[in-house]
């Protein structure tokens, strides 16, 4: 769907009972800071009606995200994940059908949203001369910018569906364009020191170690990188010695990773999973789950795991360390 969510929707457990009785524990925070303001979109030449057939014409492009916005919008109006599952796929699908499934648990700003319709504005695509994607960057409502990746293939059951949908706070830099139609690059050849299909362990690295391994290879000073960080530095903090809280990645729903070439390198657009194991130190506690938890496991438990669902785009420099340019994730399952 298209509406600005929180780069990392966490659960908020707000007690750990001993026996019968509560020991009140602070709620969790969230992974990364709520994004609700507004973006400054990529830049690039749009691919004019005469330029050479890519994965899809211009014309085409328009078509694809016009049906996207009229079928998301009445989607959104009744939270009818059926349908919205005509136009979505992937780890995209699985973070909306979740905002469905846990509405009851947002704010009356938040429920707004989601009967507010949107329509995507100053368009531009990036399309690739063969495959089975392109991506496409737009206003919405004329506030919000957005990044998103389309995609037609047998995971999207043979039909056009939007895959990645990212709100990129700066203007991601200019996909390079080359006879109207956007330069893929190859995902395993490193930029740098880090090839496009290693972005995902490298990011789920800093929620798992701190960025030691893989993720050492990511700039670790940008704000993006730094909310990571900082969750997994206080994994621990709201729940104290009563127990243990750690992240370990889990298979994306759609695990693919998708790449557009720039003037300095490459951006890597790839899904993002993991989970989060929050187990208690004493048998004679349990956990309590929070709001969004409850909505598929309310029973307090010694174990609670929670599953998240995301995406990424980020810039891979041939000089220097590679950027997250933004993130999102959304809590899909609580057991």
């Amino acid at each position: 769907m298209v509406h600005i969510l929180p780069k990392h929707r966490r659960s908020q457990r707000t007690a750990l009972l001993l026996a019968a009785a509560a020991a009140t524990a602070a709620a969790l925070s969230a992974c990364g800071p709520s994004d609700t303001s507004a973006h400054n979109g990529p830049t690039g030449t749009p691919a004019t009606t005469a330029a050479p057939r890519g994965a899809v014409t211009r014309a085409e492009a328009d078509q694809i995200l016009d049906h996207y916005q009229e079928v998301n919008n009445k989607a959104n109006k009744t939270r009818d994940a059926g349908l919205l599952a005509t136009v979505e796929a992937g780890q995209l699908y699985a973070r909306s059908k979740a905002d469905y499934e846990q509405f009851d648990t947002l704010s009356a700003k938040e429920k707004k949203e989601y009967s507010t319709p949107f329509y995507f504005t100053r368009r531009t695509f990036y399309i690739p001369p063969t495959g089975n994607w392109f991506a496409a960057a737009a206003s919405t409502n004329g506030t919000n910018h957005t990044f998103m990746i389309f995609e037609k293939s047998a995971d999207t059951g043979g039909t056009w569906k939007k895959v990645i949908s990212l709100f990129p706070q700066q203007p991601l830099p200019a996909p390079q364009i080359k006879g109207g139609l956007a330069v893929p690059a190859d995902q395993d050849t490193p930029v740098g020191n880090l090839a496009p299909s290693g972005v995902t362990n490298a990011i789920e690295d800093l929620f798992t170690t701190g960025g030691t391994k893989d993720g050492s290879k990511l700039s670790h000073a940008n704000d993006n990188a730094k909310a990571i960080l900082k969750t997994y530095k206080e994994r621990r903090d709201h729940l104290g010695s009563k127990a243990t809280v750690n992240f370990f990645p889990i298979t994306p729903t759609h695990n693919k990773t998708y790449t557009l070439t720039t003037s300095s390198g490459v951006l890597a657009i790839t899904a993002l999973a993991h989970k989060e194991e929050s187990l208690v130190t004493n048998a004679g506690l349990q956990i309590s789950p929070g709001k969004r938890e409850s909505v598929y496991n309310k029973t307090p438990r010694s174990l609670v795991v929670d599953s998240f669902q995301g995406e990424a785009v980020v810039h891979l420099p041939r000089q220097g360390k590679p950027e997250i340019l933004d993130y999102r994730y959304a809590l899909v399952d609580s057991r």
